[in-house]
C-alpha cells in the first residue's frame, strides 16, 4: 500500500502543479499582457535601432547580412502576432453580470498566449541588442573583369588573332610567368589585351584579374589603392611599407591570378608596389604588360616571352576603313582617294579609325581629296612613342571638326591627366567661364551645346566614353597630339614636371594652364607672370599643397579657376583680385571662405567644403551667379536668410541633403534661409533639393518654371537616387491635395514614394492628368495603399509612358489594377519588380495583356500568399483546349522567387504546373525560380512552338515537390540552354529524363545541345542525372564545366556514350556524395576495353566519396593531356596509382578473379600528365608503394604538392615549385626526403605537426637553391630548423639559401634556434625575418651568419628592427638575443600549462612515435 500511496502522490503533485500552471494564466493575466506590450516595445526599439544602421549600409552600396535580415523579419512576424493577441485582449475584457463574471474562456487563452510570445519578444530582442551598428552589412565584391571586357570597337583580324593565340598558349606555359607586349601608340595593345583578358576568363584560367593603367608618370599609392579596390582589401596604412605589406599578403592568398599593367613607360618596381616577384613565389600567378617600349618590356621589367602588336595589313585597314564608312567607300569616285588615305593612315588603328569617323558622312569626292592633300602636307612632329603618321592623321581629325567649339572643347579635355575620366559637367562650367559658346545666354543651353559637342567628338573617335556615366575619356595618343597642338596653337600647356612650371609661369602669351598631379614637391611662384591667362586647373597635389598669398595678384584677366581635392588651407587674399572670374570650382578644406563673396562676376560656382556647417553670407553677393553647386558640401546645414533670394539671376541650384529650412513665420531674427526665397528666383530652372518639413514648401510657380529636378520632400534622401531621368521627386510624407504637389507630379519622370501615408485606394488620383510623363515609379514601406489602379474617371490613359514599377513592402496592397485597362494604360512598361506585397495575391490580370508587349525583365518575391502571376479574369477565362495564349514578346529576365503559395504562372485552379502552356516566352534568356514548395512540375505535358527556345540560364533551388527539370518533351524547346543549376530540391530523382524520349526522329535536330555548364548541389533523391544513355539521341559535347555535390543517392554519373562525347569537358568536381560508386556507368554487353578521351580537361576534383571504386567499372583507358589540377581526397575505395596492368586485377577469397573494379586512375610507368601543375592528395595516397620514383616522372611539371591526413612519405622525388604539408602528425624529420633534390623548389610551408623535431637535414636543404620563403607554423616540438646531425662541420661546410627573400615561424614553442651546428650559414638575399610566439628562441645561428639585405625583423608582436637597405648589416644573432627578454616575458605568459607537456610528456611521446614509424616501415617491408 506504501509504494501506491507514493504513486498516488506523484500523479497528484503533477495533475496539480499542471493545473497551478493553467491557474497561473487566469491569475496572471493582467501581468501577462503588460508584459508583452512591455517587450513589444523594447523589440520595436531595437529593431528600429538596427534598421536604421541597414538602411544606413544600403546607402552606402553594402549587403546586408542574412542573419541580420532574418532578425529584423523575425522581428516583424513577432510584433504581427503580438498585435492580433492585444486585439484579441478586447474581448478578453468583456464581462457578465454587470462585472461579476469575467470572460474566463478569453483571458486563459489570450494570456498564455501573451506569456509564450512575450518570451519570444524578449529573446529575439537580446539577439538584436547583441548587433554591432558596423557589422550589418558587407561590400561586395567588385566584379573588375565585367567592366574591362567591354572592348567595343575590337575587331578580331588575323594579325590580331595569331597574337591572341601566342598570348593565351603563353598563360598557360607553367614556366613562362612574365609576358610583355609592345607597340607604338594607338597600335590598339590595350584592345587586345583586353580582349585577352575576356578569352581568359572564358577559358577560366584565373581565379583573379586585376587591370591597371599605370600610364608614363605612376603614382604608387593610386596604383596600390586601385589593386586593393579589385582584390576587395581595405588599406588601413599610410605608409608604403604597410600598404607594400598587406597587398603582397593578400595577392598570396590567390591561386591563380592574372595582373595586367597597361601602358608602362619605364621601369615599374613590382616589389615596392607589393606586387610580388613573379617566377619565385606565384602559385600560379601571371604579369601580363603592355607598353610603347620594347626595353621597358625586355630588358627593365625581364619578361620571358614578348609580342609585338604590329598595324593592321594592308586588306585588314581597308575593310577597317570601309566599315566605318559605309557604302561611301564603293562608290567609284570615292574609292580611288579612299585606298589612298588609307595609305596614309599606315595601318595604325588609331589612325584609320579617326579619320575614317572625320569622314563618313562626306559624300563630296572634293572633300575627300582635299583631306588626303593636307595628310601628305602636314609636317611631322616630335612625340615620344609615335611616329609622324600618326600625327598627321590625328591633326588632321582635329583641323578637320568645322566647329571652332569642338575644337576648344577637344583642347580643354587635353589639360585633363592621362586616363582621367572628364566630368562633361566640368567642361560646361568651364566653357561657360571662357564664353566658348556663341549664341547661348542660358546654363541649359550651354548645357545642350556641350552634350552636342561631345558626342561629335566621339563620333570622330577623338574622345571615348568614360567608366563612369557622365564621363569622356581621351586615348593617350590623341592626348598626346592635341596637347601639343593646344601649346602651339592656343597657348595652352599642360605642366607635367617642376621645371616646366618654372619655365611657363612666366610666359607672357600663356592663356591656360593646367596641372595634373604632380609625383613631386610642387612649390608654386609667388607669383603667375602669365597677364594673359584665363584658365588655371590645379588638380589633386600632395597633402601639404600650400599656395601663396600674392600667388594670384598678377592674373587680372583669369577666368576659370579649379582647386582640387586635397587642396587645403586659407584661401589667398590675392583671389579677391579676379574680377573678371567666371567659373569657380573649389574641393578641400578652406578656412575663409567668405573671400569669394568678393568675386562679383561669377557665373558658375562649384564648391565641395567637407567641414562646412554654414554658408558665408557673402556668397549673396554674386548677384551675376547663374550655376550654384554645394551637393558636395556633405557637412553644409544652415544656409543664411536672404543669400539665396539675393541670386537673382541664378538658373540652377544643387544643395545637400541635410540643409535645415527655416520655418515660415515673419520673424526678423531669422537663422536660416526660408525654402520660400526660391519664389524670388525668377529664372531657376534647375533644382536639387530636400525638404524634410512638408509644410514649408515654396509657392507652385517655382515648381511650374522647372524643367529638371531631383526634390525630396519628407524624411527623404536624394544622394543615392541614381536614375538618369530628369524630374525625380521622392515623398516620405502624410499626403494632403495641394497644388504645389500637382504641378511636381504632373511633370515628373521618376516618383519614390517611401513611407507614405494618405493614399489608399487609387494612387494614380495623387495626379489628377494619370501620370502622363511618369517613366519610373517606386512605392516601398507602405501599408495604405491597396491599388496602384482602382479607377480612372474619365481618363483615357493611366501612366502611358511608365517603364518601370518597383513594389517593396507595400503591404496593403491587393492588385495592382482593379479595373479593365484602356489600351495606352502601362503600354511601355519593361521592368516590374515586386517583393514583400504580403496581400498581393496576383500581379496582372489576363485583361493587361497590353503591359506584357514591351516588358523585358520580371522579377517577383517573397509575396506570401500570391498565387498566380496572371490571373484570368473570369469573363475572359482561357480554355484549356483552345489556341488562345498570353504573349510575353519581349521577357528576356524572369526571377519567381519564395512564393511558396504559387499553383502557377497562369491561374489555373490547382494545376501546380509553372508554366500551363498557355503563355510562351520566344526570347526569354534567364529563368530563376526559387522556393517553390506548391510546384509539381516546371513545364507542362504540351508546349506550343517557341515556347522557351531562346532560354540560356535555368537556375532552380529550394522546390521541395518538384520531381524532375527536364522531361523529354522539353529536350528539344531548351536546345539553347548553356546554363542549367539546380540546388536543394529534395524530390528530383533525374534531371534529364531521357527514356521517355520515344521519338528518335523527331529528336535528331536537337543532338548537339549548347549546355555549357551543368551544377546540381544538394539533390539528396537524385539517382540519376541522365536516366538512360542518349545512345546519340542527344548530346552534350559543348559541356564544359560540370559541378555534383550533396547528391546522397547518386550512384553513377555519366552513360557511356555520354561522357565519350565530352571532348570539351574542361572542369569535373564532384563531391560529398556518398553513394557514387563509379563516375561513368557500364555499358551492359561489352567487355573490350573503352577508350575515354578528355583532351580539354584541366581540373579534376574527387573529394568525399567513400564508395568511389573507380572511374568506370570495366576495362578501360583514360586519356586527359591537358590535366592541370588533380584533387583527390576522402576517396577511401578509390586506387589512384598503380604501376602496371597487374593492379587492374584481383583475387577474391574463392582464388576466383575479381570484378575490374580496382582499376587504378592512373598507371604511374605508362600515363603521363605533362601539364599537371597542381595535385593535392591524402597522405594513405601518396604512401601507396607505386609512388616512389615512378611518381617523379609521372610529375614532371609540378609546381603545387598538398598532402592532408597522418601518414609518412616515402619519397617523392619530383620537381616541385610548391611544397605544402599540413598535419604530418608521425614525421620525425623529413630526413625521409633526404635523397631528393628540390633544386626547383620556391616555397616551404609546414603547418600543425606535433612531433617535427626539426625540418630538413644539412644534405637536404643544400638543394634548395631556389627556395624563395620558408613559413612553418604551430610545430610544437620543433627545436631546430636544419637539423644538427651530432658531428662537427667539416672546415668549410656551408649552406647557402641564395634566394630566399622571408622567413617566417609561428606558434614553435620548443624552437631554439634555426641551426645549432658549427656551419656557415649564407642568406644572401634574405630580407625580412618574422617571428610570432617562439618562447625560447635564443640564438639564431651557432656558427657564421650572413644576412646582408635583412632589413625588417619582427619579434613577438613588434618591429626589433626597420631600415632602409644600405643601412647597413643586421646582426641576426645580436637581434634575436635582444629581443630574448620580450619574448621570454611573452612566451612565459602565453605557454602556460604547454610547457609541462613539451618538457614532461613529450619524451613519451617521441618514443611512441618512434615506434609507430618503425612499425610502419618494418610492414612496409
Amino acid at each position: 500500500m506504501n509504494f501506491l500511496d507514493k504513486i498516488g502522490e506523484k500523479i497528484l503533485d503533477c495533475v496539480l502543479a499542471a493545473l497551478g500552471r493553467q491557474l497561473g494564466y487566469l491569475i496572471h493575466y493582467k501581468s501577462n499582457v503588460d508584459n508583452l506590450k512591455t517587450q513589444v516595445k523594447e523589440l520595436g526599439e531595437a529593431r528600429d535601432r538596427v534598421q536604421r544602421d541597414v538602411d544606413s549600409a544600403v546607402r552606402n552600396l553594402m549587403k546586408i547580412e542574412d542573419d541580420v535580415q532574418r532578425r529584423l523579419t523575425e522581428s516583424d512576424d513577432i510584433m504581427a502576432v503580438a498585435g492580433v493577441i492585444l486585439e484579441d485582449d478586447r474581448p478578453a475584457k468583456i464581462t457578465y453580470c454587470n462585472g461579476w463574471c469575467p470572460n474566463l474562456m478569453s483571458r486563459y487563452q489570450v494570456s498564455k498566449r501573451a506569456d509564450k510570445a512575450a518570451l519570444e519578444a524578449k529573446n529575439l530582442k537580446d539577439e538584436i541588442s547583441t548587433i554591432n551598428s558596423d557589422r550589418v552589412g558587407y561590400h561586395e565584391s567588385t566584379q573588375v573583369v565585367e567592366t574591362v571586357t567591354s572592348n567595343k570597337g575590337y575587331e578580331a583580324f588575323e594579325s590580331r588573332r595569331s597574337t591572341i593565340t601566342g598570348v593565351l598558349e603563353a598563360l598557360k606555359d607553367p614556366n613562362i610567368t612574365r609576358i610583355g607586349i609592345h607597340g607604338m601608340g594607338g597600335v590598339g595593345k590595350t584592345m587586345l589585351v583586353k580582349e585577352v583578358l575576356k578569352q581568359a576568363e572564358k577559358g577560366k584560367l584565373f581565379d583573379e584579374y586585376i587591370f591597371l593603367v599605370v600610364s608614363n608618370d605612376p603614382d604608387f599609392k593610386k596604383i596600390q589603392t586601385e589593386i586593393a579596390e579589385q582584390l576587395d582589401l581595405k588599406l588601413e596604412k599610410e605608409s608604403e611599407l604597410a600598404r607594400r605589406d598587406q597587398l603582397r599578403k593578400r595577392l598570396k592568398q590567390e591561386n591563380r591570378v592574372l595582373i595586367i599593367l597597361d601602358d608602362i613607360w619605364k621601369y615599374l618596381d613590382l616589389e615596392a608596389l607589393g606586387i610580388f616577384s613573379f617566377g619565385d613565389d606565384n602559385k600560379g600567378c601571371k604579369l601580363l604588360l603592355t607598353s610603347r617600349f620594347y626595353n621597358v618590356v625586355c630588358n627593365d621589367m625581364d619578361t620571358q616571352k614578348q609580342f609585338e602588336v604590329k598595324v593592321f595589313l594592308n586588306d585588314e585597314a581597308r575593310n577597317l576603313f570601309e566599315k566605318i564608312v559605309g557604302d561611301l567607300a564603293k562608290t567609284s569616285e570615292i574609292k580611288p582617294t579612299m585606298l589612298q588615305i588609307v595609305e596614309e593612315c599606315a595601318g595604325l588603328p588609331i589612325a584609320i579609325t579617326t579619320v575614317a569617323n572625320a569622314l563618313k558622312n562626306q559624300k563630296n569626292p572634293r572633300i575627300w581629296k582635299d583631306f588626303l592633300n593636307q595628310l601628305k602636307m602636314s609636317s611631322p612632329r616630335e612625340i615620344e612613342g609615335m611616329n609622324e603618321v600618326v600625327y598627321k592623321s590625328i591633326k588632321m581629325s582635329y583641323e578637320f571638326l568645322k566647329s571652332n567649339e569642338a575644337k576648344s572643347l577637344l583642347l580643354l579635355c587635353s589639360l585633363h591627366g592621362e586616363d582621367y575620366n572628364i566630368k562633361v559637367e566640368d567642361l560646361l562650367r568651364y566653357g561657360v567661364g571662357l564664353g566658348l559658346f556663341d549664341n547661348v545666354y542660358t546654363i541649359e543651353g550651354a548645357r545642350c551645346r556641350v552634350h552636342s559637342l561631345v558626342e561629335k567628338l566621339k563620333d570622330s573617335s577623338l574622345l571615348l566614353d568614360g567608366d563612369d556615366n557622365g564621363t569622356v575619356k581621351m586615348h593617350d595618343v590623341i592626348r598626346d597630339v592635341v596637347i601639343n597642338i593646344a601649346a602651339e596653337e592656343r597657348h595652352m600647356f599642360t605642366i607635367r614636371t617642376v621645371n616646366e612650371l618654372q619655365t611657363l609661369s612666366k610666359r607672357k602669351d600663356t592663356v591656360a594652364i593646367s596641372l595634373p598631379y604632380i609625383n613631386d614637391d610642387l612649390d608654386l611662384p609667388n607669383q603667375f607672370e602669365c597677364s594673359k591667362l584665363e584658365l588655371l586647373l590645379l588638380f589633386d597635389q600632395e597633402v601639404d599643397f600650400r599656395i601663396p598669398d600674392s600667388f594670384f595678384e598678377g592674373l587680372k584677366d583669369l577666368k576659370v579657376l579649379k582647386l582640387s581635392e586635397s587642396w587645403c588651407g586659407v584661401l589667398p587674399s590675392s583671389l579677391s583680385s579676379l574680377k573678371y572670374l567666371q567659373t569657380l570650382c573649389l574641393d578641400g578644406e578652406v578656412q575663409n571662405a567668405i573671400i569669394i563673396g568678393e568675386l562679383k562676376n561669377l557665373k558658375a560656382l562649384s564648391l565641395s567644403l567637407s567641414d562646412t556647417e554654414r554658408l558665408p553670407k557673402e556668397i549673396g553677393q554674386l548677384t551675376h551667379l547663374q550655376l550654384l553647386d554645394l551637393r558636395e558640401c556633405s557637412a553644409l546645414k544652415f544656409i543664411p536668410p536672404n543669400v539665396l533670394s539675393n541670386l537673382k539671376r541664378l538658373e540652377e541650384l544643387y544643395l545637400p541633403d541635410d540643409v535645415e529650412w527655416e520655418v515660415e513665420v515673419q520673424s526678423t531674427e531669422k537663422i536660416n534661409a526660408m525654402v520660400s526665397e526660391l519664389d524670388h528666383l525668377s529664372h531657376l530652372t534647375k533644382l536639387h533639393i530636400c525638404i524634410k518639413n512638408a509644410k514649408i514648401l515654396p509657392k507652385a510657380m517655382v515648381f511650374e518654371r522647372l524643367e529638371s529636378y531631383r526634390i525630396a520632400i519628407g524624411s527623404a534622401w536624394l544622394r543615392n537616387e541614381t536614375s538618369e531621368t530628369s524630374r525625380i521627386l521622392k515623398l516620405n510624407i502624410s499626403f494632403q491635395s495641394d497644388y504645389v504637389y500637382k504641378v511636381l507630379f504632373r511633370k515628373c519622370e521618376t516618383l519614390i514614394l517611401d513611407e507614405m501615408k494618405g493614399v489608399k485606394n487609387n494612387l494614380y488620383e495623387l495626379d489628377s492628368e494619370g501620370f502622363q510623363s511618369l517613366k519610373h515609379l517606386t512605392i516601398q514601406h507602405n501599408d495604405e495603399i491597396q491599388y496602384i489602379i482602382k479607377s480612372m474617371g474619365l481618363l483615357d490613359s493611366v501612366f502611358p509612358s511608365l517603364e518601370s514599377i518597383n513594389l517593396l513592402y507595400v503591404n496593403n496592397l491587393e492588385r495592382i489594377c482593379y479595373m479593365r485597362l484602356p489600351t495606352k494604360t502601362f503600354c511601355n512598361l519593361r521592368v516590374v519588380r515586386v517583393s514583400r506585397c504580403c496581400k498581393l495575391e496576383f500581379v496582372f490580370s489576363s485583361s493587361m495583356a497590353g503591359c506584357f508587349l514591351h516588358l523585358q525583365e520580371m522579377n517577383i518575391e517573397d509575396c506570401k500568399i500570391m498565387s498566380a502571376i496572371v490571373a484570368i479574369e473570369r469573363d475572359e477565362e482561357i480554355e484549356v483546349n483552345s489556341d488562345d495564349s498570353i504573349m510575353f514578346a519581349n521577357l528576356h529576365s524572369l526571377k519567381l522567387r519564395k512564393l511558396f503559395k504559387l499553383k502557377g504562372f497562369l491561374s489555373v485552379v490547382d494545376s501546380h504546373v509553372l508554366f500551363n502552356g498557355k503563355v510562351v516566352f520566344p526570347i526569354l534568356k534567364r529563368l530563376e525560380i526559387e522556393g517553390m514548395d506548391s510546384m509539381n512540375m516546371i513545364w507542362p505535358d504540351q508546349l506550343i512552338s517557341d515556347f522557351f527556345g531562346k532560354l540560356e540560364t535555368l537556375t532552380v533551388s529550394s522546390c521541395t515537390n518538384l520531381t524532375n527539370i527536364v522531361p523529354p518533351n522539353m529536350l528539344r524547346t531548351l536546345r539553347n540552354l548553356k546554363e542549367l543549376k539546380i540546388e536543394k530540391c529534395g524530390s528530383i530523382e533525374e534531371v534529364f529524363d531521357i527514356q521517355g524520349t520515344n521519338n528518335v526522329e523527331e529528336s535528331r535536330d536537337i543532338a548537339a545541345a549548347e549546355l555549357i555548364s551543368l551544377t546540381l548541389r544538394n539533390l539528396e533523391k537524385v539517382k540519376h542525372v541522365w536516366n538512360m544513355d542518349p545512345q546519340e539521341i542527344i548530346t552534350f559535347e559543348k559541356l564544359r564545366t560540370i559541378k555534383i555535390e550533396g547528391c546522397s543517392s547518386l550512384k553513377s554519373v555519366f552513360p557511356t556514350s555520354f561522357a565519350k562525347a565530352l571532348m570539351q569537358l574542361v572542369k569535373l568536381e564532384i563531391k560529398d556524395c556518398a553513394m557514387v560508386e563509379e563516375i561513368v556507368a557500364k555499358e551492359e554487353g561489352i567487355e573490350t576495353t573503352t577508350l575515354f578521351v578528355f583532351p580539354q580537361l584541366t581540373t579534376l576534383k574527387l573529394q568525399n566519396l567513400p564508395e568511389l571504386k573507380s572511374v568506370y567499372p570495366g576495362n578501360h583507358t583514360l586519356e586527359w593531356p591537358s590535366l592541370n589540377s588533380l584533387c583527390i581526397q576522402k576517396c577511401d575505395k578509390l586506387k589512384i596509382f598503380g604501376s602496371n596492368k597487374s593492379s587492374v586485377e584481383e583475387t577474391n577469397g574463392l582464388g576466383q578473379h575479381a570484378s575490374l573494379n580496382l582499376q587504378p586512375l592512373f598507371f604511374v610507368k605508362k600515363d603521363k600528365i605533362p601539364n599537371l601543375e597542381y595535385l593535392t592528395l591524402d597522405v594513405s595516397d601518396a604512401m601507396n608503394e607505386t609512388c616512389g620514383g615512378p611518381l617523379a616522372e609521372f610529375c614532371c611539371n609540378l609546381k603545387e604538392l598538398w598532402l592532408y591526413g597522418k601518414g609518412e612519405i616515402r619519397n617523392v622525388e619530383a620537381p616541385i615549385a610548391r611544397a605544402g604539408v599540413s598535419d604530418f602528425r608521425r614525421l620525425k624529420n623529413i630526413v625521409l626526403f633526404s635523397s631528393t633534390s628540390f633544386h626547383n623548389l620556391q616555397s616551404l610551408s609546414v603547418f600543425r605537426s606535433d612531433v617535427l623535431i626539426s625540418l630538413l637535414t644539412p644534405s637536404t636543404a643544400r638543394t634548395l637553391g631556389q627556395l624563395v620563403s620558408i613559413s612553418i607554423y604551430e610545430c610544437k616540438r620543433m627545436t631546430e630548423i636544419i637539423a644538427n646531425e651530432g658531428s662537427e662541420a667539416e672546415a668549410g661546410d656551408e649552406i647557402a639559401f641564395n634566394n630566399l627573400t622571408s622567413l617566417h615561424l609561428f606558434g614553435l614553442l620548443s624552437l631554439t634556434a634555426f641551426h645549432l651546428g658549427n656551419r656557415t650559414i649564407k642568406f644572401p638575399s634574405l630580407g625580412r625575418v618574422i617571428v610570432e610566439n617562439c618562447p625560447k628562441l635564443k640564438i639564431f645561428c651557432s656558427g657564421v651568419l650572413s644576412t646582408p639585405k635583412l632589413i625588417d625583423v619582427w619579434m613577438e608582436r613588434k618591429w626589433i628592427i626597420q631600415q632602409k637597405e644600405g643601412d647597413g648589416n643586421i646582426d641576426l644573432n645580436a637581434t634575436v638575443k635582444g629581443g630574448e627578454s620580450d619574448a621570454s616575458e611573452g612566451g612565459d605568459a602565453s605557454e602556460g600549462g604547454e610547457s609541462d607537456a613539451s618538457e614532461g610528456g613529450d619524451d613519451n611521446l617521441e618514443r611512441d612515435t618512434t615506434s609507430e614509424v618503425g612499425d610502419a616501415q618494418t610492414d612496409g617491408e
